[in-house]
Parts: C-alpha cells; structure tokens; sequence
C-alpha cells in the first residue's frame, strides 16, 4: 500500500500518495505549471523544460512531470529566475517554429505553443533558418505532416511507443536541425513503410499542426466547429468519439483529453466515419424493375413492403421470411425489430449478426456472474498482470483491445498468453505464444481446465498435444485474480459448445468469473452485441410474454443455405455491412441501409438509412457498459429514422404501434437492458 507523504507547494500544504510527481500534486490544487511536452495520457518525458519548479534544497530548478514528490518537499512554482528561464525556453521555441504562418494556422487559437506565449508575453525572437522540408507532407489517405511546425516535444514518438507498441517515428539529425520523421530501419521513410497503422493518435497529442488530418484543412478554425459527441460503431468495443464538424461536413474525430470518457482510436475510429461520409449514399427509396432503379415515395415503398411481407406470411405460414442485421443498430431498433420480427411478422428466423457460440458463451457468462455486472475494459487490458487471448485476428477486428495487450506486454511487465493460428503476428513481442490451427483452440482450454480441476499436467498437455513448459505457464499466469482474457471473434466463429464450456471453465477455475466480478472479455464481430441481447432479439435474455414465435440464433451460414434450398421466401435487411454473399437471390429482398449495396441488383426495394453520425440511439459495447450516440446533423434529404421505418413497416402491415417519438420506445424498454 502506498504511503501519503505531505508537501508544500506556494505555501499550500498538499497531502498526495508516494509516486505522484510534482505536476500532478500541483493540479490536484488547482495550482497552474506550465507544460509543453506532457500530456495526460501519456507517461512524461521531461524534454520541453517549461514546467521547471525550485524545490527547497535543490541549487538547480527541476522538471515537475516526471519527478515524484517527496516527504516535506518544498516547492515554488514561480520566481524570476524561473520565470526568465522559461521565456528563454520558448523563445526558442519560436525561433524555429514559423509563426508568421500563425494567422493562417488551423490551429489558431488552440495551438500550445501560441498559448504559452501568449500567457508569457513572450518576443518574437529572430526565426532561426532551419535544414527541414517546407512543403507539407502528405504521402498517404489520412496524415499531414508539416515539418516547419515541428517543436520537437516528442509527443508523437511516445504515444506510437507506448499506447500503440509501434516505433513509427524517430528523431534524426542534430541541434536546430533535428527532425521528428517516419523510418524504416533507421532510414526516412514514408509512414506506410515504417509501419504506421494510421490511428491517428500521433495527432491527438501533438500540441501544434505538425501532424493533422487530411481532412481538417477543408474547415474552419477549431473554436468553430460543433462537437457532437458518440462512439464508435467500427467493433464492439465501443469507445467514446468526439465528431467536430463545420457547415454540415465532418472534419475531424477526436476524443476527450481527460475524465471518464477517455480512450484511444484506432484508424477504423479516427477515420472510418469520413470514408464512410464519403461513400455512396442512399438517399431516396427505390423500386428495382428488372434491374432499373425508380426512385419512389417513402410511403409508397412501406405500403409495397409490407403488402409484400404480408402475402409472404400468408402463404408461407411460420418461418419464411427471415430478418437479417449487421449488429449495427441501436438498441431502440433492436427493441422494436425483435417485436417486429416475432409479434408481426411471426419468423424465427431472426439473424442479428452475432456468432452463436457468442450467444451461448455470454448466457453462461451471466449465470456465473450475474446480470450488470461490468467485463474488462482496455484500461483494465493495460494494467492487468496477465493476458490471454484466444483466437486469432484481434489487431483487425478490434485494435484498441490489440493496442491494449501491446501496452500490458511492453510496458505494464504482463505476462501474455496467446492461443492462435498467427502466431507470427505476436512472436515478435510476446514468447508465450501456443500455435494451433484454426479451431483447435478448445483442446488448450481443456487441458488448461482439466489441470485447474486436479488432472495431472503431463496427462492433460499430451492429450492437448503441447509442451508442458507451455501449459505450465499459461496456468500461472491465468491464477492471477488479476488477469484478463480475451477471446476474439474468430475463437467464436469456428466454436462449439465444447470449446464455450471449455472457456467458461477454465475462466470460473481460474476465477477471473465469479459472482459480481468479471475478467473474460468476449468480442463478437457485432458491434451492439450486447444490446442485442438485453433488448429480447435472442431466445434468452428478456421478452414480453405475449411473443407468438421463439426466434432461433442462426450463423450467416446456416441462412446463405437456407436461401441457397429455398426455404427462405423473403428477406428484409437493416444495417449498413452485411457479410451475405452477393450471388443470394431469395424470392423476394427489402433492403434499409444508408449505402447502396452491391446485391442492389437482388433487392426489391431499398429505403435509405441513417449512418451512425445521424442518429440517435444507445448501445452497448464489450465492457457491459451503456453508451448514447447522439446525432451530428439531420440528413439533407428527408431520410427516416431506423426505429420509425420498422414502426411504419408494422403499422402498414396492421399491427396498432402508438410509438411516436424515440422517446416512446425508450420508456417502454427503461427497464429492460441491464448493463451497467
């Protein structure tokens, strides 16, 4: 347990725990140091010098972001001395950074340096001729880099060290020369070719425009933009977004610097949203007459849908129309989809794009655990002292979780087990690596539960086919109440219930599940996978009484055969990526989906769709945790909401549906999602 040492800084007396550094003792005050190179969600690096303090007994002042505190110390924050030393420090600053530029700078107004000087009424020294290139950089879709802008605090270069575990930039040359730059091997590159995975955290934190998005040239200046905050819909983590835009067009995704709501992004969340915005959109409801397209009136295409669906449910009886997601939607869709689905259409083939092993997976996780309670989230990753993952795929289906394990591994000193069938993705950093082929998984689990249960060790990884030495490990690090495992999408696409229960228990045996408390981390390749759950699309969680069909948790698989057989008459679709493959032909196909799809060719009718910068809605991401999206904009033309389609599609299929607002359809549900 840490001791609470006693200090004074200006004459204030502060009590804070032993490791605090002097800056962070300082802010819990409210006293005000100046700072340049730190950041809060970084780990400080002392370079810039300006937050300098005079601590009693010290001839020479010291950097308060990287020293800890100490019993009785004694600190000044503000002399001439230091005052003098810090102006030298930006005028320096200033000497090498063009800010005759500054007027013009989309950074105007928010820029760090521009601040300190202000703050300091710092001269405009004599701008210092510099060997760097003048001319922005602009090598790839996302990242611009400006050069002159550079003030060498080495921000980017710890955040793509430490958060990502990647060494995309470095600094080369000498004295007023010294250039931050993307290499490959100790040679200049392009940031491609060093390895940057474009997440864009390198320019979150620089604190001028050295490195920008591409994007945020088109806007205007940052005090001007709207913040509209969201998260992200890219993986089922769910992480917190900031969109700022200007005049109606996003300009750039960011994420708050401090409080509860921080996280990191990746490049599905920094810049998914303005590739999306710049696909195809839909934008009117079409008819499709042998492979024409004729734009039609909303109401003309839900009366013609639901006629459609109605004859459909007449002929066809129980079970032939299916319903078809991406896991997209917002748990107020979902709420009425599965209503929809049950109630009106009367199908149990109800598709929510969720692998079933998922589903069986998390009913089993709720049992042992019980219903809110909360699973690891990425900062929990990070400080866990052990990590296994199992399965494959996890830098591509969920980056900030991979981002997570990385930091855990370098930095956290966390021993890392990983089951996979890439094994070469994680050699590299971690040597616990346990290679199987894809879908073997379940035999490691086995033998891992089996020795926790009492089985001898030798027995256990024979029959699981690996070294001892192998199994030895991962059962030491997994004891840790403190460990976290992570099974990705891929575990869950080629699982059984073999291969469930096999990590069930190794997770309760283990105890990182038990009452109240959770370490497994189950990732689906839904993004609302959760909600999905909790909102009664599923045969478990919660449901009105009144149902008239048990709906069926189904792989896309099993439903491309059941079209491929013909046992599927029609097919409605909600969502904006669906993993269908393109040559389907069911009888008849309703398509609602903010982006014109490929099976266009297919569909009978398509209604636009909202993307998720447009709409309104709660989620529920992987932690269990509850997230609201708020809309960024209104579209430009008249493009329905997803909740009110379905609520019309029911109403002109006869069903008395008095939903009016979202506001109705989240008083009916306030009580039925759980998360906490």
């Amino acid at each position: 347990m840490k001791k609470t040492l006693n200090i004074t800084i200006d004459g204030i007396n502060i009590f804070a725990e032993e490791g605090t550094t002097i800056l962070e003792a300082a802010k819990s005050k409210g006293i005000e140091i100046p700072t340049l190179c730190y950041h809060p969600r970084l780990e400080p690096m002392g370079h810039c010098r300006i937050c300098i303090v005079q601590v009693e007994g010290f001839e020479r002042p010291m950097t308060s972001c990287d020293n800890p505190i100490f019993e009785g110390m004694s600190v000044t924050t503000d002399t001439p001395k230091i005052r003098e030393m810090r102006n030298q420090i930006l005028e320096f600053a200033l000497a090498t950074h063009p800010y005759k530029d500054c007027l013009t700078c989309v950074r105007t107004g928010t820029c760090e340096l521009q601040e300190k000087a202000y703050c300091f009424q710092s001269k405009l020294p004599e701008q210092i001729s510099r060997k760097v290139p003048v001319e922005k950089t602009a090598d790839n879709p996302y990242i611009v880099k400006d050069e002159e802008k550079c003030i060498l605090c080495g921000r980017c270069i710890q955040v793509c060290r430490t958060n990502t575990g990647r060494f995309v930039y470095e600094m080369i040359g000498n004295g007023v020369n010294t250039r931050v730059v993307p290499t490959n091997n100790g040679v200049e590159s392009s940031l491609e070719d060093a390895g940057c995975i474009f997440c864009g955290q390198c320019i979150e934190v620089c604190p001028v425009a050295a490195i920008t998005e591409k994007e945020r040239f088109a806007g205007g200046r940052e005090w001007e933009l709207k913040n509209v905050p969201g998260i992200c819909v890219e993986c089922s983590l769910g992480c917190y977004l900031e969109r700022q835009l200007s005049d109606g067009n996003l300009i750039k995704v960011t994420v708050p610097a401090e409080g509860d709501k921080v996280s990191w992004l990746c490049k599905k969340g920094k810049f998914g949203l303005v590739d999306h915005q710049n696909e195809k959109k839909a934008t009117v409801p079409i008819k499709i007459d042998d492979g024409k397209k004729i734009e039609i009136s909303y109401d003309e295409a839900i009366r013609a849908i639901a006629d459609r669906l109605s004859a459909l449910k007449e002929t066809n009886n129980n079970g032939k129309i299916a319903v078809y997601t991406d896991g997209r939607l917002s748990c107020e869709e979902y709420y009425l989809l599965h209503r929809f689905s049950r109630n009106v259409l009367e199908t149990e083939y109800i598709f929510p794009g969720l692998e079933p092993a998922w589903v069986e997976a998390y009913t089993k996780l709720r049992e042992i655990a019980g219903i809110g309670v909360n699973n690891p989230t990425p900062f929990n990753i990070r400080n866990a002292e052990a990590v296994m993952i199992i399965g494959s795929g996890l830098e591509d289906s969920h980056p900030v979780a991979d981002m997570a394990v990385r930091q855990a591994a370098r930095y956290g000193n966390a021993g890392i087990v990983c089951i996979t069938s890439e094994p070469e993705k994680f050699s590299a950093w971690n040597k616990n690596v346990i290679a199987v082929d894809q879908g073997h998984e379940t035999d490691i689990l086995v033998a891992m539960s089996a020795v926790l249960k009492g089985e001898e060790i030798s027995k256990a990884a024979e029959r699981a086919g690996i070294a001892e030495s192998y199994l030895i490990t991962a059962l030491e690090l997994m004891k840790n109440k403190k460990s976290v495992i992570i099974a990705t999408p891929s575990f869950f696409k080629s699982a059984d219930s073999l291969a469930v229960n096999a990590l069930l228990d190794l997770a309760e045996s283990g105890r990182q599940i038990e009452k109240g408390r959770s370490n497994l981390l189950l990732l689906s390749s839904a993004v609302n996978a959760i909600g999905i759950f909790e909102t009664g699309l599923l045969p478990v969680g919660k449901k009105e009484k009144t149902e008239k069909v048990e709906s069926r948790v189904i792989s896309t698989q099993t439903l491309e055969e059941e079209i491929k057989d013909g046992k599927i008459a029609g097919l409605l679709l909600l969502g904006e990526e669906f993993k269908l493959a393109n040559d389907l032909n069911p009888g008849f196909l309703a398509v609602i989906t903010a982006n014109e799809a490929e099976y266009a060719k297919y569909a009978d009718y398509i209604i636009p769709g909202r993307l998720i910068i447009e709409k309104d809605g709660f989620f529920v991401n992987a932690s269990n945790q509850v997230r609201f999206n708020e809309a960024a904009w209104e579209p430009e033309s008249v493009i329905v909401e997803g909740w009110k389609i379905i609520a019309d599609l029911a109403r002109a299929m006869g069903v008395k549906w008095s939903y009016n607002s979202l506001k109705d359809v989240r008083e009916e549900m306030e009580n039925l999602v759980s998360a906490g």
